[in-house]
């Protein structure tokens, strides 16, 4: 069986073909989260990983992942209240 991935439209959409070039199993999990509250979370912890020990993202990258960010808090109600509680 077939995993249908929808992935997000314009205005974002070279972020997210930025970060499937470069990191492809984190915009896997970006394209199959689009549109769901978990996805601030990921990419909370994705841009702020907290298990140290890590390189880290190139800056292209973390601001594709924040402008990714900023655009679906625009699409999920409420999203923009408490989506980086957990990383404060």
């Amino acid at each position: 069986m077939a995993i249908k991935i929808v992935a997000p439209k314009a205005p974002v959409a070279p972020d997210v073909s930025l970060i499937l070039e470069h990191y492809p199993k984190v915009g896997e999990k970006i394209a199959v989260m689009w549109g769901s509250q978990e996805l601030h979370k990921y990419l909370g912890d994705t841009i702020f990983d907290a298990r140290g020990g890590r390189q880290g993202f190139p800056m292209s990258v973390v601001s594709a992942l924040l402008r990714l960010f900023q655009y679906h808090s625009t699409l999920i109600p409420g999203s923009e209240d408490d989506a980086w509680d957990h990383v404060l």
